[in-house]
């Protein structure tokens, strides 16, 4: 096994501009190496090297089906998406969060040119939503390491999840469940959380999700903020989810109102905004 440190200028000189001499690589162990340092400290291996040169490996067609098959099991098993799981400011948060995002990454790439088995693809699917629920370390940007990111990176997931052709649509109340424990994870989001988690929303109302489903969604985060305060007064495990959820409201009325859509749904965000500034929580 190569250190960080020679893995670095590996990467480093890859060339893909030249597709001809990408091929003539050994892409086999460059691969296994790539997934065993996934999860680097290394702010700059990890997240412009590894993760970059495995985006335009795929976009650039170089791996075979069998090394994106031997991707997506590495990337899902204990030692990469679930290492570590439940544990809070750590380091194995980095390798969870950026194997879900190489995960992401293989769903996108079966669902324009289809090369997995259907049970993988489920498996997949199962594994974003499995991860999601047990993932506890919410941290955003850790300084001298870069991004953990997890539950961003852990939405893109989510999205493409939902976005490939074989999301089983009895899943939209678990996508649900899912986003909304995101949000209310015990986590104060700072760094586009909120916007991330939306997109997978966008692509449920796409494909499977009505105004109405949404609608009663939204009624439901906010009478979670509202039993909060009934039950802990001005906590600040209550300020803190109201935060969460008033960002994540303000997201959704924008990114509906720029589609032109959506005007229940911002009239009772409205509503509940301006009821949330005015002190009333019922």
């Amino acid at each position: 096994m190569c250190t960080e440190g020679q893995l670095k200028v590996k990467l480093g000189k890859l060339n893909f501009s030249h597709p001809g001499l990408m091929k003539e690589l050994e892409l086999d162990s460059l691969i296994n190496e790539m997934t065993l340092h996934i999860g680097s400290t290394d702010g700059e291996l990890r997240d412009k090297l590894i993760y970059t040169s495995f985006y335009r490996l795929m976009e650039g067609n170089l791996l075979s089906t069998e090394q994106m098959s031997f991707l997506l099991d590495t990337c899902m098993d204990e030692n990469h998406l679930f290492y570590g799981i439940g544990k809070k400011e750590d380091d194995s948060v980095f390798t969870r969060g950026f194997s879900s995002l190489v995960l992401a990454l293989l769903l996108d790439k079966d669902r324009t040119n289809p090369f997995l088995p259907a049970d993988k693809v489920q498996n997949a699917i199962e594994a974003c939503f499995l991860y999601l629920e047990a993932e506890e370390d919410t941290r955003g940007y850790v300084e001298g390491k870069g991004w953990a990111h997890s539950i961003a990176h852990g939405a893109d997931y989510l999205v493409e999840a939902i976005r490939h052709p074989s999301f089983p649509s009895v899943f939209l109340h678990r996508s649900l469940k899912t986003i909304k424990d995101c949000i209310l994870k015990d986590a104060a989001y700072v760094d586009d959380e909120d916007g991330r988690l939306f997109f997978a929303i966008e692509i449920l109302l796409d494909k499977i999700m009505t105004d109405d489903d949404l609608l009663m969604w939204l009624m439901d985060l906010s009478s979670t903020v509202n039993n909060r305060y009934k039950g802990e007064g001005y906590s600040y495990s209550f300020y803190r989810m109201k935060m969460n959820i008033e960002n994540f409201f303000k997201t959704c009325y924008f990114r509906l109102k720029w589609k032109d859509t959506g005007s229940k749904e911002c009239d009772y965000i409205e509503a509940v905004l301006e009821k949330w500034h005015n002190h009333e929580y019922n």
